[in-house]
């Protein structure tokens, strides 16, 4: 590259940069902002009060309620913030606008996947810090079970599944352009999930949905020890996934789509091996 090329060409670079990042910043406080995705909160403050108000709750308790609220409620409650995120600029009549703005199709599909990510992302973590410290606090005065206890591996699938949830409302939204979309895909969603469980094995299946491998339900576990795979496989094969759900978001149109089978088909083949590396 001559020097005349890099002056030319490298604040362009620069500026793609900074505006991705700051494309992707205003998608993740969109999404943040989204007065839906606050009804998690809301719902983890209700399951506190409304069978005991003023009661105490033990250890036990919390740690369940935090794990379930973070892995199943607001993984369903991600797919429609991110789909009604995702779609709001066709619902407002604004494509035509958008489409003369500087940065293109692909660039603002990227910028909202990311956000996405970082703001569903933030909050699982955020459910694994506070699972964490219940945990130590449980095991320092006896009152949780260490066979409740999930392990770091297990912890560590707990961002991926928000996100995966989250990107799959995008995809939705992207390759879906109707009115209901997204309940249509969360209905198919648990439908097919159903069938795998009862067709493959609940054990097997599960490390084939998108969902956590265990579950601190006392009895009532997902996976015998003789039949755990690995959690931490299990966690690359969930980001995985969300890499899938982001290259066919971003690639969605026509044009795009040499480039969807030529980035897609090599990070699904990445995530069906990850996939396979998990099993038992």
């Amino acid at each position: 590259m001559t020097i005349v090329e890099s002056t030319i060409e490298g604040p362009a670079e620069v500026d793609r940069l900074a505006r991705m990042l700051s494309l992707t910043g205003q998608e993740a406080r969109r999404s943040a902002r989204h007065p839906v995705l606050w009804l998690v909160p809301a719902a983890t403050a209700a399951t506190a009060i409304v069978e005991a108000p003023g009661v105490a709750r033990p250890t036990q308790f919390w740690y369940l309620n935090i794990f379930l609220m973070v892995s199943l409620l607001a993984p369903v409650v991600a797919i429609f913030v991110a789909n009604m995120v995702a779609s709001g600029a066709r619902r407002a009549r604004a494509e035509e606008v958008l489409s003369v703005a500087p940065a293109p199709d692909t660039e603002r599909t990227l910028a909202l996947c990311l956000g996405v990510a970082l703001t569903l992302g933030s909050i699982g973590v955020g459910g694994v810090v506070v699972m964490s410290l219940i945990a130590a606090i449980g095991q320092a005065n006896g009152q949780l079970d260490t066979s409740s206890i999930q392990t770091a591996g297990e912890l560590a699938q707990i961002p991926p599944i928000l996100v995966g949830a989250g990107l799959l409302g995008v995809l939705t939204a992207r390759w879906l352009r109707f009115p209901g979309a997204a309940l249509v895909t969360f209905v198919v969603f648990v439908v097919v999930g159903g069938i795998v469980f009862k067709s493959i094995g609940i054990e097997t299946g599960t490390r084939w949905f998108w969902w956590s491998t265990s579950t601190p339900m006392g009895e009532f576990l997902y996976e015998g020890p003789e039949l755990a795979g690995d959690p931490w496989w299990h966690a690359a094969y969930l980001v995985g996934l969300c890499a899938c759900a982001t290259v066919a978001s971003v690639y969605r149109d026509r044009g795009q789509w040499a480039k969807l089978v030529g980035v897609g088909l090599p990070v699904a083949a990445a995530t069906v091996a990850v996939g396979l590396l998990q099993l038992p």
